[in-house]
């Protein structure tokens, strides 16, 4: 047995020492062992590095696999928790008001370095000596990504949590939910991506031949095969090479990126074509909306002191808040669209030396029993062991895992600020209801629609304009849909989740973190979404 899985796999001892939680809202999908071997090490070593930079006061993500799913445990800094939080905030403090640069700098100086590099070492790599040194540095720039992941996102996590704290002292009647309404209408990657493929749309509306393309069952052949679509196949092209290192789910080797397979982008360019929505004078409309009610409410404090702590607090997290969605871009979803190509070069080479059947079983060995092929050490049982993980990691994926394994502490970090508005602990959800679910009040406004119940990105083709999404979380590659659904339920997630942050760009209403949404509703069912109280319920 691989020894690299018996290391990141859930033992009983883990459960008895310590609470494991699922992190559906980032791993919605099991995991292939490939991208467990990467993932699960650079998780764990990256939070500790990061957190002790950051005197943060958590020490660090130990993170394991359960039945393929990703599993994370808190464990808590030691020492008096108002010391170090004292010494955490004197640390971020000095950053506040320049956490975009902060970002950029490490895009410049340590991520877009590391990204070409991993483009060289697919390029490059010719032999299983090549491999073997390629897959090492993989995981050196594998734990780096994620050291940055976390020194990047825990200030601008800070820095929002420091607006909600004043909000709440200046507004103790309003939900607290409401400050973060105060942030759409920044652009970000995500939103940046999504105004492109609203101007391809546009530029397909003006083009008959790329219209017609459109509506073909493979469009990326027949925009290619056409005289008259090389221009418009010129600027897919185009944002492909930008926007095009993703897949359907962010955190995986084995699924095709956008620049293998364009028809994915294509298909939410057809879906903007059918719509009417117009993406620059909605967002003027949103942040014309922002500047007005934060005016509202700054000229409804009366204290000088606090009306000015409320203008600083709130530059500072206005500021930082397109943080999230871009470190995703550069991190969550570059790091492993890009890594792809190195597993898929590997992975070749050793189907072409009759270790493997297809180039991607590679994704269903763990990364030690790769290196022991590579390295002329390959057990005779090496095809049925990737066969029946292959079957496993399927049958996984119709599966719904634990929420939680083992026993809360007494005082769990899992019930932190952080836990609660980015992962939902702590969610009011309805268990064994039949009519309705509770969550996060994420993005306001109410709504009635038809359900569509989504449980992967190859589901997009179900939702119709004027659906309420159903799923259990969704990804920057979702978003998409937001311009068409009247409103989004999720399982998982706070009111800082993706789901929840998209959804008051595009001004939906939103309830996230409602655990059993997919079980309750059913495609058709006619249900009422509030998204100022965190209710769904069906009407009958």
């Amino acid at each position: 047995m691989s020894q690299l899985k018996e290391r990141i796999t859930l033992s009983a001892d883990d459960i008895k020492e310590r609470l494991w939680t699922q992190d559906g809202l980032h791993f919605g999908h099991p995991l292939t062992p490939l991208f467990a071997s990467y993932m699960v090490p650079a998780m764990t070593d990256g939070t500790r590095r990061a957190f002790e930079s950051l005197k943060s006061p958590m020490r660090q993500f130990i993170s394991k696999i359960h039945d393929g799913y990703y599993y994370q445990s808190v464990v808590p800094a030691e020492g008096d928790p108002r010391a170090i939080e004292r010494e955490h905030r004197a640390v971020v403090a000095p950053l506040m008001g320049h956490l975009r640069e902060n970002l950029a700098r490490y895009v410049e100086d340590v991520l877009w370095p590391m990204h070409e590099e991993i483009d060289t070492l697919a390029r490059t790599t010719q032999t299983n000596a090549d491999a073997i040194a390629t897959l090492s540095r993989l995981e050196e720039i594998y734990s780096t990504f994620w050291e940055a992941h976390f020194r990047i996102v825990m200030p601008r996590m800070a820095a929002g949590l420091g607006f909600e704290a004043v909000f709440k002292e200046a507004f103790p009647d309003l939900n607290s939910a409401e400050a973060y309404n105060l942030f759409v209408g920044v652009m970000n990657k995500t939103l940046e991506s999504d105004r492109a493929l609203w101007q391809l749309a546009e530029q397909a509306k003006r083009e008959p031949q790329v219209m017609k393309a459109l509506y073909s069952e493979d469009i990326a052949q027949a925009l290619q095969s056409s005289p008259a679509c090389e221009e418009y196949w010129t600027s897919v092209q185009n944002y492909l090479s930008v926007y095009g290192w993703r897949t359907m789910y962010a955190h995986e080797f084995i699924h095709e990126t956008w620049i293998e397979s364009p028809n994915y982008c294509l298909s939410i360019v057809r879906r903007y074509v059918e719509q009417d929505f117009d993406f620059d004078q909605h967002w003027g409309g949103i942040i014309k909306n922002r500047e007005k009610r934060f005016q509202e409410l700054l000229q409804q404090i009366g204290d000088a002191s606090l009306r000015t702590r409320f203008q600083e607090q709130y530059a500072n997290a206005l500021e930082a808040w397109p943080i999230d969605e871009d470190h995703h871009f550069y991190i969550d979803a570059m790091l492993p669209a890009r890594s792809r190509q190195i597993i898929r070069r590997v992975g070749a080479l050793l189907a072409d030396q009759g270790l493997l059947r297809t180039s991607d079983d590679i994704c269903f060995l763990y990364l030690d029993e790769v290196m022991d092929s590579l390295s002329g050490s390959v057990p005779p049982t090496l095809q049925d062991r990737i066969d029946e993980r292959r079957r496993a990691y399927h049958q996984q994926r119709q599966t719904t895992p634990v929420p939680q394994l083992g026993t809360p502490p007494e005082h769990s970090a899992d019930h932190d600020p952080v836990s609660s508005l980015v992962f939902g602990a702590g969610s009011p959800g309805l268990e064994g209801a039949t009519h309705e679910v509770r969550g996060f009040a994420a993005s306001p406004g109410r709504y009635v629609g038809p359900v569509r119940i989504v449980r992967s990105p190859e589901e997009f083709f179900k939702v119709q304009h004027g659906d309420v999404l159903v799923c259990r979380t969704t990804a920057p590659s979702w978003t998409g849909l937001f311009a068409t659904v009247g409103a989004v339920i999720t399982e998982t997630g706070g009111i800082l989740s993706h789901a929840s942050t998209v959804a008051r760009e595009y001004g939906i209403p939103c309830v996230v973190g409602t655990r059993e949404a997919t079980r309750v509703f059913h495609d058709g069912d006619r249900v009422l979404v509030d998204g100022n109280r965190g209710i769904a319920v069906i009407e009958h």
